[in-house]
């Protein structure tokens, strides 16, 4: 019996953490789909084009950005990429943004590192769904200065 409530309970675990979707599993899955646009910034490329970035973004330091457009992928991996986004579930990364219009979802996530963000995931999802992963060192002020400038 405790044999059963063993295999029972490590079957629930498991299929617990693979129904959990995580960034770099979602952007391997749905880069190689038919018609997809990728992008994908390296930060050697990031570093060439700094002098080229206007005085806003000059003071964030961007080492990485993958970038996945699935508006011209069929309806069936809009969908699974859809259903896929919204079990993305990581514990290194808290909630930011969760917006929700008629036909659209967009949630914005953080990865924190010390007095760092280093990582910012935008996720939507609906009829034109996308995927955009930024990688880098950007203070939280960083943030609020520009979200403050826009107002």
């Amino acid at each position: 019996m405790k044999k059963r409530t063993m295999i029972l309970v490590l079957g629930c675990l498991l299929a617990t953490a693979c129904s959990q979707v995580s960034i770099n599993s979602l952007y391997n899955s749905y880069s190689r789909e038919d018609n997809v646009e990728k992008v994908k910034i390296n930060g050697l490329v990031m570093a060439l084009a700094k002098p080229f970035m206007g005085k806003e973004a000059r003071g964030f330091k961007i080492s990485g950005i993958e970038v996945l457009s699935l508006d011209d992928c069929s309806p069936e991996v809009k969908e699974r990429f859809n259903r896929q986004a919204l079990n993305f579930k990581d514990k290194d990364y808290e909630l930011f943004v969760n917006s929700s219009e008629e036909n659209e979802k967009t949630r914005i996530y953080l990865k924190f590192g010390k007095d760092f963000i280093r990582e910012i995931v935008i996720i939507t999802i609906g009829d034109e769904p996308s995927l955009v992963h930024l990688k880098g060192k950007i203070k939280p002020s960083d943030i609020e200065k520009l979200s403050n400038g826009r107002r």
